[in-house]
């Protein structure tokens, strides 16, 4: 029985006395029915009723099922309703017609009002994912039953076939039914001619029921048919079915394809990646490695956002043509959803000292713009790079580390790629730093260490940016890179982060309190600024320690105020009347719109290290932090460049009108008491 909340089926159907037949049919079955008498009508019900299954006719006037088909899809973009299409043609061209243009399934007219309703209670039951699938299968079924089959009797005495009447018609033969078996040796293949002499006899002297598949027709334009025979009580005559299988088999081909490739790159998926690696790792040399890397998009889910779903596919496509044209015949390339690409290939065990930066230069084919509908948008890829070894040789885990690898990338440049570790002793340890880190939020391990930021006009530290350190207890120190984004898949960053909120404020007045006032930066993490609660956690800081809100300094990262931006400057609109500072940090590797950046209540931007670098010899890095530093100038906005390590690069940052500085020219990160003594230095000179 139909769905206790009676679901809304529209029948999109001209014929009134059908249209009629089918409601009456479904409303006494429970379901909730509308109707529209065209395709056309059909469209703007769907868009007034949003109804959970839709009877669509093909042959309509003003707009006939496929178009209204087509257009619903267009009207739904992330849904996927239920289309059934009614149509009086039975033929492969219209059914795959139908499934082109969008639709779920299919049933023939007339209607059987039964299957009807098992079809769709069916439909109503399934996942988007699920109809897809059933869409591929019933595609298959389809094929089988338009065959059809031909059934014939072997008279062996006198060497003759009888065919029932229809035989022909069925099997969609121009040509005459073979009359003899000569005759239908004849027709066979060459290659199969043996096998079906041999089964015939087989059947006439032993009994043995046969079923073949053999080819008839020429090469390249040959039909496959199945046939089916036994011999009858009566020693000489065998009866049987003939099919037509070829269109079957095609389509079992393509749903095997698709079992295995991707449908929008058309590249080969995770299964069967997984299956290629691991035929690999299975015959690898004594003297080659087998290397797999996994190279991500950074920010897949924004570019949705801001290009759509037809857009990244668009995307997509794009950056697979670019791969195809670069892998050589010894890589195997795979997509494996979500902005990721896999590949795997031998490598020499010789050569394995560079295979982070020969990565990054294979893959430099993609530092470029890429163009969608007439607009440049450039992309930053992270790749993890994982080599077998004789502890790492399981194609799950060597994937599993290659990916976690590439999500954990920190991002330098266009591509970025790291190798990664992999094993079971890697699994062991992580699940070992999984429960240090958890005791370390106990037993309060984390400190903070600050990096002062100098002003370049006046030659003093103004201010600090916090950064957490983690001393492991009988490890040492371990990196943030490292511990950040594990404690933000475990969920506990949000504990960590609102520890740091209260420790640098409270750091900052007790240094304003011994007269060396500079401002505090603090980062906020991705997971932080997700969180509800943020806002009553920076003003709760503030009141706890009774730091000064214009001395304290937020900063996020520019991907994470675009993720969305509307939200984002209502955010940083509270911050703003709180008092406290704004600062994006790592401004110019993302997708940017100026639009936003004019919005956004800021204080100050933040030059990332990337533009920094090589900002003495890079044309292209110069014009890029000159052109940010004259913007900020006009917006009133103080900038910071982040990584400036030689004097040279100082020098011109402060030519240009660079407001500050931080790097390791300045200083590395200092505790609290050597800061306060360096920050001192600066001032007494």
């Amino acid at each position: 029985m139909p769905d206790s909340k009676s679901p809304k089926l529209l029948i999109v159907e001209d014929e009134p006395a059908l249209q009629l037949l089918l409601k009456a049919g479904l409303v006494k079955a429970g379901y909730e029915v509308a109707t529209a008498g065209n395709g056309r009508l059909g469209v703007e019900q769907f868009a007034e009723q949003s109804p959970a299954l839709i009877l669509m006719d093909v042959s309509m006037p003003e707009m006939d099922g496929f178009e209204a088909c087509r257009q619903i899809r267009e009207l739904e973009r992330h849904t996927n309703t239920p289309i059934l299409m009614l149509t009086g043609s039975d033929d492969y061209d219209s059914i795959q017609a139908a499934f082109e243009s969008g639709a779920t399934d299919f049933i023939t007219k007339p209607i059987n009002l039964p299957l009807l309703q098992q079809r769709i209670r069916y439909a109503l039951r399934d996942s988007a994912r699920e109809q897809e699938l059933l869409r591929i299968q019933n595609l298959q079924t389809s094929a089988s039953r338009i065959a059809g089959l031909a059934f014939w009797q072997y008279e062996a005495d006198e060497d003759r076939f009888v065919w029932s009447d229809d035989a022909a018609s069925m099997l969609g033969w121009e040509e005459e039914m073979p009359a003899s078996l000569l005759q239908a040796l004849v027709m066979a293949h060459e290659d199969d001619r043996q096998r079906i002499t041999l089964a015939f006899q087989e059947a006439l002297t032993a009994g043995v029921r046969f079923d073949l598949e053999v080819r008839v027709g020429s090469c390249d334009q040959y039909r496959l048919l199945k046939i089916i025979g036994e011999r009858e009580l009566e020693a000489k005559r065998i009866s049987g079915a003939l099919q037509d299988v070829t269109r079957q088999r095609r389509l079992e081909g393509q749903a095997e394809y698709l079992a295995h490739h991707d449908g929008i790159t058309g590249l080969p998926n995770r299964r069967l990646f997984l299956h290629s690696l691991e035929e690999q790792l299975q015959q690898e040399l004594e003297q080659m490695a087998v290397g797999v890397m996994v190279v991500e998009l950074n920010r897949f889910q924004q570019l949705i956002d801001i290009c759509g779903l037809d857009g990244v596919e668009q995307l997509l496509r794009l950056i697979t043509g670019q791969l195809r044209a670069i892998q050589d015949d010894a890589t195997f390339c795979a997509y494996l959803g979500s902005g990721c690409f896999a590949f795997h290939r031998l490598l020499d065990r010789s050569d394995l000292s560079r295979i982070e930066i020969s990565s990054e230069q294979w893959l430099k084919s993609l530092d470029r713009p890429w163009i969608l509908d007439g607009r440049e948008i450039f992309i930053n890829f992270s790749a993890g790079i994982v080599i077998s070894t004789l502890h790492c040789n399981d194609p799950h885990m060597m994937l599993s580390a290659a990916t976690q690898t590439a999500h954990q990338v920190r991002v330098k440049g266009a591509i970025s790629a790291q190798l990664a570790a992999c094993g079971e002793d890697v699994m062991t340890g992580r699940l070992s730093l999984e429960a240090d880190l958890r005791r370390a939020i106990e037993n309060s391990e984390f400190n903070l260490v600050y990096q002062p930021q100098l002003h370049l006009a006046s030659n003093t530290i103004r201010g600090v940016e916090a950064l957490v350190r983690w001393n492991r207890p009988d490890h040492g120190p371990v990196s943030p890179v490292q511990f950040i984004p594990i404690m933000e898949e475990m969920g506990l960053i949000h504990e960590l982060g609102r520890w740091i909120l209260i420790e640098a404020c409270r750091q900052q007045l007790d240094w304003d309190q011994a007269g060396m006032p500079l401002r505090m930066g603090i980062n906020l993490s991705p997971a932080q600024f997700m969180q509800a609660d943020l806002y009553d956690q920076v003003e709760q800081a503030l009141k706890t320690t009774g730091v000064k809100p214009e001395m304290i300094k937020l900063e996020i990262t520019e991907s994470l105020a675009m993720h969305d931006p509307a939200s984002s400057i209502k955010l940083l609109e509270r911050f703003k009347a709180l008092g406290v500072k704004l600062a994006i940090d790592d401004f110019g590797i993302g997708f940017s719109s100026l639009e936003y950046l004019l919005r956004f209540p800021l204080d100050t931007l933040k030059i990332d290290r990337a533009f920094v670098t090589d900002i003495t010899k890079g044309r292209n890095d110069r014009a890029i932090v000159r052109a940010l530093t004259s913007l900020c100038h006009e917006m009133e906005l103080t900038t910071i460049a982040e990584g400036v390590e030689d004097q040279r690069q100082c020098d011109y940052l402060d030519a240009i009108g660079v407001n500050e500085i931080q790097g390791y020219l300045i200083s590395r990160p200092l505790p609290p008491e050597e800061l306060f003594m360096f920050a001192q230095g600066f001032r007494d000179k």
